[in-house]
């Protein structure tokens, strides 16, 4: 256990393994809030920022629409093959002769895998993708240094903890033959035991990336608004659960890894759409916005998108800016993932 990764799905589909202690790989990629990292600070999931407060998506936003995608097709699956199997149970087989009673029950184990996989499928895609919520925001206090972690609308539904309290590092997850990483933070207790874990933004290829976005709400904490990098940066990310947004966001991201994933936009986008229909809007309790209140002239305030990918209030000389900024930022990531799986000789 104590070197295991996690799997890409806790956190949403299952849960984060908590009630033991730091595993080595998570001491090993401890981050230090005091320490700043020599990279662009890159904002992604990033939803909200002004001088009090900044606000993230929850780290499993653009799987979302995934486990109810899942659930229908096995919900089809298991739907045909019980029927099936049922007819099989019942007429005759093999030149007319009914099947015995030990060849009905073979059948009939014989299903017991697919529907336990369904069972499983379908509560993921109804308690995780339906009727839930359409995001679970992260909200990072500057002004009272708090970290508000949002679970569910009501007065308990945050869990909220001093900003130096939590332990941040770069989580990694098991994602086919490699990893996926995402910046995540546990909640230790007195002894050192695991009592909560939470994951900020979006997941990424390299821990490179991670990094980029940990300066960014690193810088943001310990140092000021004013040392973001907005402009040339601008907010880009929606949470809105419109059609647009969310074809918006399933091409953009499956698109990054290949085209052969495009194909999967519509049906994914679709559903992402309908389960998000059936999902409440995430509401802070009041006194979460008693304590993150703004002037209505906040000079950090960035305008909001209504849609992924759109950019508000900048024109073209600022939107060239920002993919120039983007495009070094990730030249910067690229060359700081090949400087460090440079292998030292031993001599």
């Amino acid at each position: 256990m104590r070197g295991k990764h996690s799997e890409p799905f806790d956190g949403w589909l299952t849960k984060y393994k908590a009630d033991r202690l730091l595993s080595d790989y998570e001491v090993q990629a401890r981050l230090d809030p005091k320490v700043s990292v020599s990279l662009p600070p890159i904002d992604n999931g990033m939803l909200k920022v002004n001088s009090v407060f900044l606000e993230y998506m929850d780290r499993h936003f653009f799987f979302r629409g995934y486990a109810a995608l899942g659930g229908v097709i096995i919900t089809v699956f298991n739907m045909w093959a019980g029927v099936m199997l049922l007819i099989a149970s019942g007429e005759p087989m093999h030149d007319g002769v009914l099947p015995t009673t030990m060849e009905a029950l073979f059948m009939q184990m014989f299903s017991l895998p697919f529907f336990a996989l369904f069972l499983w499928i379908f509560k993921g895609a109804v308690l995780r993708d339906f009727f839930c919520y359409t995001h679970y925001p992260i909200r990072f206090n500057r002004v009272n240094r708090k970290v508000y972690v949002f679970q569910r609308n009501s007065s308990d539904g945050v869990f909220s903890l001093g900003w130096d309290e939590f332990y941040w590092f770069v989580g990694r997850s098991k994602f086919g033959y490699g990893f996926i990483y995402d910046l995540r933070c546990h909640y230790l207790d007195s002894d050192g035991v695991i009592r909560f874990t939470c994951a900020v933004g979006n997941f990424f290829d390299t821990r490179a990336q991670v990094l980029q976005h940990w300066e960014m709400i690193r810088r943001y904490m310990e140092e000021s608004p004013g040392d973001l990098p907005f402009p040339p940066l601008a907010l880009v990310v929606s949470a809105e659960p419109t059609l647009r947004n969310c074809i918006t966001i399933q091409v953009g991201g499956l698109s990054t890894y290949s085209p052969k994933f495009l194909l999967m936009t519509v049906p994914w986008a679709f559903f992402r759409w309908i389960s998000q229909m059936t999902c409440r809007r995430p509401r802070w309790p009041d006194e979460v916005e008693a304590q993150c209140q703004i002037s209505i002239d906040d000079p950090y305030r960035l305008p909001e998108p209504a849609s992924s990918g759109e950019v508000v209030g900048l024109d073209e000389v600022a939107v060239a800016a920002l993919f120039e900024y983007r495009e070094k930022a990730e030249a910067a990531a690229l060359a700081y993932e090949a400087a460090a799986s440079v292998q030292i000789p031993s001599h």
